[in-house]
């Protein structure tokens, strides 16, 4: 059941340093005849942790969030502060539990009581070695349970920034792609078209201090052609219609988060494939 828990733990999280963690933690715990598979179990587990900090809390962006305010005598951020700052961002307590419905309170305990407990673990020492299996279960039942709890808030708060504006974010990007010259396809070919756009996913990429950034990623179907309208009547043009992946990038302020027409948007139209595909071979 644990190891089930954790694997499901691991479709949440797309950092792959992450994932390798969470991989970690799956090979301790199947090794039970080790003596000191919780530690090693723990030990992948703070690191989890630990990098989800890193990567999604640095220290000296979560200190200048708007509602930080100062806990500890050297003036640096707890522990439960960057778990706010990695679920939230700089957005507003009352914004996200009264516009979003998402309440951080009840999760404090359990996840930095986990916490505790793994550094406990991390640094193992004799009297501290936990042997049984079930005394094992419980504590690892309650780590799982916590951090699941964190991811869980994670996810829930970016889903429910996205979910008013998921559609127009959808079809605004349809749009620009649609009115804008794809200056990366421009250079592969004399002209081209525009004949199809596939939206695969929308989400919150990041919520920053200030800013929170959308990303659309999907396919661009165009028609490359090389000489003119006439050249091709001619038969001295030439066509093909290829594909292309893309992502549109919005960046809007926290204090409006859903007013499009202040965000700043930019796109990337991926051409490596076909240059690959162009290249001489060796």
């Amino acid at each position: 059941m644990c190891e089930q828990r954790v694997a499901a733990l691991k479709t949440k999280i797309t950092d792959q340093f992450a994932r390798c963690a969470i991989d970690g933690a799956l090979h301790a715990l199947s090794d039970r005849e080790n003596p000191l598979r919780l530690n090693f179990f723990s030990t992948a587990m703070r690191i989890l942790f630990e990098d989800m900090m890193d990567t999604s809390a640095p220290e000296d962006q979560v200190v200048k969030a708007p509602w930080f305010r100062v806990e500890r005598p050297d003036g640096k951020a707890s522990r439960w502060q960057r778990v706010v700052f990695a679920i939230q961002g700089g957005l507003a307590d009352a914004f996200v539990k009264d516009e979003l419905k998402v309440d951080l309170p009840p999760l404090r305990n359990q996840l930095l009581d986990a916490v505790n407990e793994l550094s406990k673990h991390v640094h193992g020492r004799e009297n501290t070695i936990i042997r049984d299996p079930s005394a094992q279960h419980d504590v690892i039942e309650r780590t799982v349970g916590a951090m699941e709890a964190f991811v869980d808030s994670l996810r829930a708060c970016r889903n429910a920034v996205l979910q008013p504006i998921a559609e127009t974010l959808d079809r605004t990007a349809v749009d620009a792609l649609l009115s804008e010259a794809l200056l990366a396809v421009d250079k592969i070919a004399t002209h081209h078209s525009v004949d199809e756009i596939y939206v695969d996913e929308v989400t919150v990429a990041a919520i920053g201090v200030e800013t929170i950034t959308y990303l659309v990623t999907g396919s661009v179907e165009v028609t490359l052609q090389w000489g003119s309208n006439s050249d091709l009547r001619r038969g001295d043009g030439a066509e093909a219609g290829q594909s292309f992946p893309f992502e549109c990038e919005f960046r809007l302020p926290l204090d409006d988060p859903w007013d499009l027409d202040s965000a700043e948007l930019t796109y990337v139209v991926d051409t490596s494939k076909w240059h690959d595909m162009m290249a001489p071979e060796e």
